[in-house]
């Protein structure tokens, strides 16, 4: 392990949880995301406001789950962009060991991610797999989706050739 290594492991888990900004997703995010993937199509609970109005328990309409992933992307990125510095694009996607969606997003309810390193463990040939626990939360402090979101980090992510 080089001393970049190093250094990012230990600040990373010694660094605690990270917010991203507020963050909102519109009606109209919401109407487009359903007509680009067909996630939430016939779906009143997403599309119809005027019907969600008047349903329980939602009394307006829901944030798609797939449509609340796709937005870790950016708020991950602003919430660890004060971490130590490395190669991000050695810094790979690799995948969750969890995803849950643990409670609705309200269409055009303020929230924000929350991360935390949990781990980070080497593998063969010297990249590493960070860890990390991911939340969306709502203002009020309710999550609506927890994941542990994983980052295969090659040698050259450091430095290494």
């Amino acid at each position: 392990m080089n001393r970049l290594q190093s250094e990012f492991e230990a600040a990373v888990l010694a660094g605690g949880e990270c917010l991203s900004d507020w963050h909102v997703i519109t009606q109209d995010m919401v109407n487009e995301y359903a007509a680009l993937t067909g996630d939430g199509e016939g779906e009143w609970v997403h599309l119809d406001p005027s019907r969600a109005a008047q349903e329980p328990p939602y009394y307006g309409t829901i944030v798609q789950g797939f449509l609340q992933v796709s937005h870790l992307v950016r708020l991950h990125a602003q919430a660890v962009k004060d971490r130590p510095l490395i190669d991000r694009n050695h810094a790979l996607n690799y995948g969750f060991d969890r995803l849950r969606f643990v409670g609705q997003m309200p269409v055009g309810a303020k929230f924000r991610a929350r991360v935390r390193a949990n781990e980070i463990v080497t593998k063969s040939g010297g990249g590493r797999v960070l860890k990390q626990e991911v939340r969306l939360e709502l203002e009020d402090g309710r999550p609506t989706l927890v994941a542990d979101w994983l980052f295969y980090l090659d040698p050259r992510a450091f430095g290494e050739s």
